[in-house]
């Protein structure tokens, strides 16, 4: 796949912008921005193929979990899925995890022929503590499971008494199975960490943002991908120059209270108004899912970033899958196949769909 590589810096690598974006805005402008379309998401969307979903459906056997009773359906776990993560066991996709941003637990899933399998709950949050984590994205390496949660500065208020930008992190065995006795009541064996604060403050690009409302361009983590000791945070927001967010910092000593956590921020020239969604771990660098920072009209797209060199190529627009419903936000990419010289096979989950929809796309690099 053609790869642009970036000028490095200090704190901060990007790509050059392709003439074509500079003169679609300006025809856009000329035209009383009747051509969005040419410009939307990405600088090189001419590069960026439509992606189809596979004809093969997926299913889910029965329902992700329902804790509280007074649940309504836009509060109910299984419509808010927003993170997945799978453990490398055999055999494969025995052990997932999957979280919500709407309540203080994950649960377990397997996956086989096509259908997702719900498992047990594990409470990642206290119920004495205010709020839920808004947990935003999943990750797994080195036989831990990582949950991100993304509670910026809300709408209203300034989320006094809240904890923001909390991660998690559990050990599992080698069957992906934690390695203590889970709870659905206590957040026993989960370790919790809000060091990311201090590293988004002090971040170039980022630290402007850090308490902004999100509806106002303010920080807002979605993705999460850990991968060679390093911690990789993908931001919904904030969108500058068209410009979107990666922070990395070392994945251990996140949870520690004293050691360094060797941040580097990167920005990914996504498009206007664009954010992050997810972030998926592969051998040559991760998978990007790209959306709106908010509700404008930007499509979903995968891109590759390799995390050693810069380069960013486009990978593809997500086409919609049938029946999918009109607000439904793509929001998860769990990687089902990542061989040699083949076509990636990922699977999109959406927030806002029952179940998350999974559907199935396969990808060339």
């Amino acid at each position: 796949m053609p790869l642009r590589s970036p000028p490095t810096g200090p704190t901060s690598l990007r790509t050059r912008r392709p003439a074509a974006t500079t003169l679609a805005r300006v025809l856009g402008a000329a035209l009383g921005g009747t051509l969005w379309l040419v410009a939307l998401a990405a600088p090189a969307v001419a590069e960026r193929p439509a992606l189809a979903p596979e004809t093969k459906s997926w299913s889910v056997d029965g329902d992700f979990a329902r804790k509280t009773a007074d649940e309504t359906p836009r509060t109910r776990a299984r419509m808010n899925l927003s993170g997945a993560a799978c453990a490398p066991t055999r055999p494969r996709f025995a052990a997932c995890l999957i979280v919500n941003d709407e309540k203080k637990y994950a649960q377990f899933f397997s996956m086989k022929d096509r259908t997702l399998a719900p498992g047990a709950v594990i409470r990642l949050a206290a119920k004495d503590v205010k709020g839920d984590p808004d947990a935003e994205g999943a990750a797994f390496a080195d036989r831990f499971f990582y949950v991100i949660g993304s509670h910026g500065r809300p709408r209203h208020g300034d989320g006094a008494g809240r904890a923001r930008f909390v991660v998690m992190r559990f050990p599992v065995d080698a069957r992906g199975r934690p390695t203590f006795e889970v709870s659905e009541e206590e957040p026993t064996g989960v370790e919790t960490s809000t060091r990311l604060g201090e590293a988004m403050r002090a971040a170039a690009g980022l630290g402007a943002f850090y308490d902004q409302p999100l509806d106002h361009n303010g920080v807002n983590i979605e993705g999460i991908a850990v991968k060679d000791g390093r911690m990789h945070l993908g931001f919904r927001g904030p969108s500058v120059d068209g410009d979107a967010f990666i922070l990395s910092v070392d994945a251990d000593a996140v949870f520690t209270s004293d050691e360094p956590l060797h941040p580097k921020v990167t920005r990914l020239p996504l498009g206007k108004t664009t954010g992050i969604r997810d972030l998926a771990a592969v051998r040559d660098g991760l998978v990007v899912l790209s959306g709106p920072v908010n509700e404008q009209a930007v499509p979903p797209a995968l891109w590759h970033w390799n995390e050693k060199t810069g380069a960013l190529a486009p990978l593809g627009t997500l086409m919609p899958a049938k029946g999918l419903p009109a607000d439904a936000k793509a929001e998860t990419v769990l990687v089902l196949r990542d061989a040699p010289k083949q076509p990636l096979r990922v699977l999109i989950l959406y927030d806002g769909a029952e179940n998350g929809a999974p559907t199935e796309y396969r990808v060339k690099r």
